[in-house]
Formats: C-alpha cells, structure tokens, sequence
C-alpha cells in the first residue's frame, strides 16, 4: 500500500514538471494559457515536495504561485 501510494506521489511529480516546462512554452508563443498551466504545476510541485518534505522547494513553488498569479493579472 505504501509503495502504491510513493507510486502516486511520483506521478505528481512528473505531472507538475510536465505543465511547468508546458507553461513556459506557452509563455514564449505569447499564449496568456500559460499562467493558469504554470499555476496548476506550481500548485501541485508544491505539494510534491513539500510530502518529499523537501521544504525549500515547496516554499518556492508556493511563492512562484503567487508570482503567477501577479502576472496573470498584470498580463492580460
């Protein structure tokens, strides 16, 4: 069970690297998408990390959120 549930967790993972790298080539077609994407792979980095108690990168994910969402309001 434990192993299945650390199998789940992985998912997150790639899953949130997935949508942050596919935020960033939103961002360089210019496509305003890109903030809602890099806010849904920051929200769940954040929670990646912070269950890898990887607390660093958790804030940061958590941090660049509020930056995304800073952005999404100041771009479009």
């Amino acid at each position: 069970m434990i192993e299945k549930a650390q199998g789940y967790y992985n998912l997150i993972g790639w899953v949130a690297t997935f949508l942050i790298l596919f935020g960033y080539y939103l961002n360089a077609n210019k496509h305003p998408e890109c903030w809602t994407v890099w806010i849904a792979g920051n929200l769940l980095m954040g929670f990646y990390c912070h269950k890898k108690e990887a607390y660093p990168a958790s804030t940061m994910s958590f941090v660049i959120v509020i930056m995304n969402l800073y952005g999404w309001a100041n771009w479009t």
